[in-house]
């Protein structure tokens, strides 16, 4: 009898034990919380959300993004503030989410996929993977490091209908001129192309490299000396027939600052570009000469 006693009591004790948990449920698992953290993330910087994002991540965070590396979590919220004036929409996608927790601290790999849309309804894209190394800090975990590690999905340029000729490579303006006045504008600027990329820097009249020299001739002082104080803007590029579609990223000149602008009529050869481009209500011819 005593032992059956016993056994009842052990039971009585298991079925309170129980009763106990279902009113009050353990708390969510580890990944649970960080699927929740990255979501969190996500959603901050896709809604351009400072305070969303403070809450994610660590005071110390650094993110490593599009050629980036911003340290703290106000060079970041400073990054996102630059980029959501050229870039007002935004849509960051991470799929598969691998979570491989080590104590305190967890390692997020996932696929990722970045758009980001200017107010005038022009994209870029980028695929890749996204990386996230997550603490506990407090009993709460934070985001301490991001890596977008991702390229342009936007596809390369068409081939240019000049044989041999092609786009890539630097480009000095020779000469600008106002279509209609005729007159010919002083400021001079230096355009380098990639595949799919562009940087556009105002170089002034009285440091334009001559003819004669090339620009792997100049010193790293003689180079400092000639984009010393110089405006520019960097992006993507589309060539689409005799149109090229810029879409900045990060612009310093006036004219082009948070809006895609096109060169019309594009002529290319070998050693020559010209192009026209309308800006502040001008029209302008620009004919531009291959440096390297």
């Amino acid at each position: 009898m005593r032992i059956w006693g016993v056994i009842g009591g052990v039971v009585w004790m298991a079925s309170l034990a129980a009763v106990g948990e279902a009113q009050h449920p353990r708390p969510a698992s580890s990944d649970v919380e960080i699927r929740r953290l990255i979501e969190m993330f996500r959603r901050g910087w896709e809604q351009h959300d400072v305070e969303m994002l403070r809450r994610a991540c660590a005071p110390e965070i650094v993110m490593l993004s599009l050629g980036r590396r911003d340290r703290g979590i106000e060079e970041i919220l400073e990054h996102l503030r630059v980029a959501s004036q050229h870039f007002p929409q935004a849509e960051l996608q991470m799929e598969h989410l691998e979570i491989r927790t080590m104590g305190a601290v967890a390692w997020v790999q996932a696929e990722a996929r970045y758009v980001q849309k200017t107010a005038h309804g022009m994209a870029l894209a980028y695929t890749g993977y996204a990386s996230f190394l997550v603490e506990r800090q407090r009993g709460t975990w934070r985001i301490r490091q991001v890596d977008l590690n991702m390229r342009p999905a936007t596809s390369a340029p068409p081939a240019v209908a000049a044989e041999g000729a092609s786009l890539e490579g630097a480009w000095l303006l020779e000469s600008a001129k106002d279509l209609a006045t005729g007159h010919t504008l002083p400021q001079g600027a230096m355009l380098l192309l990639t595949r799919s990329r562009f940087a556009l820097l105002a170089v002034a009249p009285d440091r334009r490299p001559p003819r004669e020299k090339k620009l792997v001739d100049y010193s790293k002082r003689e180079l400092l000396e000639l984009v010393r104080g110089v405006e520019g803007s960097v992006g993507e590029y589309r060539r689409e027939g005799n149109r090229l579609a810029l879409i900045p990223v990060f612009a310093f000149f006036p004219e082009m600052t948070g809006e895609p602008q096109v060169f019309e009529n594009v002529q290319l050869d070998r050693e020559t570009l010209s192009v026209e481009w309308e800006a502040r209500g001008r029209r302008l011819l620009m004919t531009w000469r291959r440096v390297e």
